[in-house]
């Protein structure tokens, strides 16, 4: 398999923004999100474990998950997938072409049952096998399998057991207006234009999802600038 390869569903915000390939060793793991330090800590001993420990992040839009879920993706063999992506040859072909060693999915709770079954075997066993006109393949994989959910009703429930499963909050205005802040500011926001943009966008645009924090702080300049992106999306939503 070539480093090259993208996984099937990748999601396109994500793959631009964050880069697929080794992680970093000039910054550790986890370090541009802001507190969640218990769960750092759960991942790091995930990741030292001999044998996989999957976690689950389960919670609103717009909380923490996604962050983690994209620093995982910096992970060595790290592929990301969308629960509500289905190809037609499916997870069980995944896993045979891709090999991967880091499966991230993003709200796995969309991901056909057929799917979910799929990872059942991989969760436990680290054993893939699939009969199909009359032929039988298998092969062994150690993978560790990060996801994220905004909820488990549409969940297996063996599926469920299978992962360490942490129940996220929605941010407050303090947690996201600092996230923001934190997040801008490494891109090389002022932090007077990030403040404004986090004021914005919670405020103005009602939004709590990070990801709009970041579109308005790579376009803004001035605080006026932002100011005028918020009335103007305000405008045409």
């Amino acid at each position: 398999m070539q480093e090259e390869d993208l996984p099937v569903g990748v999601h396109e915000d994500v793959e631009r923004e964050v880069a697929k390939g080794p992680l970093q060793k000039e910054e550790p793991l986890f370090a541009s999100i802001v507190g969640y330090d218990d769960v750092k800590r759960l991942f790091s001993l995930s990741l030292s474990s001999d044998k996989p420990v999957h976690i689950l992040l389960v919670g609103p839009p717009a909380s923490a998950k996604t962050l983690f879920m994209l620093e995982c993706m910096k992970l060595e063999r790290s592929y990301f997938t969308l629960g509500s992506h289905s190809t037609k040859s499916g997870m069980i072909d995944y896993l045979f072409e891709k090999r991967p060693r880091h499966l991230i999915v993003d709200e796995i709770e969309h991901m056909p049952m057929k799917d979910q079954t799929a990872l059942l075997s991989l969760m436990e066993t680290g054993i893939v096998a699939e009969t199909k006109f009359q032929k039988t393949r298998n092969t062994q994989l150690k993978t560790w399998v990060f996801a994220t959910s905004n909820g488990t009703d549409r969940m297996l429930t063996p599926l469920l057991s299978r992962f360490v499963v942490l129940h996220f909050k929605q941010y407050s205005f303090g947690s996201f207006a600092e996230v923001c802040t934190h997040i801008l500011g490494r891109e090389g926001v002022p932090a007077e234009i990030a403040g404004a943009v986090a004021d914005a966008v919670w405020n103005k645009l009602k939004s709590k999802d990070v990801r709009d924090c970041i579109k308005l702080g790579r376009l803004a300049k001035s605080k006026e600038d932002v100011e005028w992106l918020a009335q103007t999306l305000r405008t045409y939503r």
